[in-house]
């Protein structure tokens, strides 16, 4: 009799290159809930005004970019109030940004607990970016005060009924590309502490090379297909054509980003599986 089949769990370093662990990630979702409580109560314990810095940080952050890229550059917004306009970018990016440290420090940040104790390790960054949602919604209902209060003003937006389908997806979107890039960076920096210096420039460069404090229109038309492979192009300017009625998205864009969101996630996994057995010995 094969006494294997009496153990609820058998870890074993013999597992496919493409294997999630989904099985055991379901069987400690109550670990995850824990680390998703834990995430949200520590973060701002001890501190003043709390949970309310969630909303302090993206208003400070969306009147900087208002002021620079607003009024002092005078970029075009394609007639979008440029606080709703800079903050719509600016939700998307902080989500993607939270998700892609996450994944980069998966292994680094959480080695302690991963030498003593066995868990399926991709159930912590499942966790931190659960989290990460949930803080972002204090920030989504600031969005809902402001584009009401604009509208009360008279400014002529057009949503989409699509937004209550569409917009959950995008920040799923978001949340893969983050977590299988940062996986990506984080199966290397296990062995090349220098790559983690890289990072800020890789977060520079992505943002710029997004639509987060302009519009897709103001870049040449040329260029609109090679940046549509950045999956953060169609979510944000697909996000502002169903919440204002205004953008430059084409169909092909939200299918070159989705090919690029599935490529990052397929090489992230690859690459977190071959380091996930060794990267102890290294870290």
């Amino acid at each position: 009799m094969n006494k294997r089949k009496d153990w609820d769990i058998i870890i074993s370093s013999k597992r496919n290159w493409f294997n999630l662990d989904l099985k055991n990630i379901w069987m400690y979702r109550d670990l995850i809930s824990f680390f998703i409580k834990r995430d949200l109560t520590t973060e701002y314990k001890q501190t003043i005004l709390g949970m309310l810095y969630h909303i302090l940080n993206p208003i400070i952050s969306t009147t900087i970019k208002v002021i620079i890229f607003g009024k002092i550059a005078n970029i075009s917004t394609d007639e979008i109030p440029h606080f709703l306009f800079f903050l719509s970018g600016g939700i998307f990016w902080t989500y993607f940004a939270k998700c892609l440290a996450i994944g980069k420090g998966v292994f680094l940040t959480n080695r302690d607990l991963y030498s003593q104790v066995y868990i399926p390790k991709l159930a912590v960054p499942i966790a931190s970016n659960i989290s990460e949602f949930i803080k972002l919604g204090m920030q989504i209902i600031l969005f809902i005060i402001l584009f009401i209060y604009f509208q009360f003003k008279g400014v002529d937006l057009k949503p989409s009924y699509s937004l209550i389908v569409l917009l959950p997806l995008f920040f799923i979107q978001c949340s893969l590309l983050g977590l299988g890039f940062g996986l990506f960076v984080s199966s290397f920096t296990t062995r090349y502490r220098d790559l983690n210096f890289l990072g800020g420039y890789i977060n520079s460069f992505w943002m710029y090379c997004s639509p987060v404090v302009y519009p897709l229109s103001v870049i040449p038309e040329k260029w609109h297909y090679i940046l549509s492979f950045n999956p953060l192009v169609s979510i944000i300017e697909l996000s502002r054509y169903i919440v204002f009625g205004f953008s430059s998205f084409q169909l092909p864009y939200l299918i070159n980003g989705f090919i690029t969101t599935v490529f990052f996630i397929i090489i992230g996994i690859l690459s977190y599986n071959s380091v996930e057995k060794t990267f102890i010995d290294n870290v």
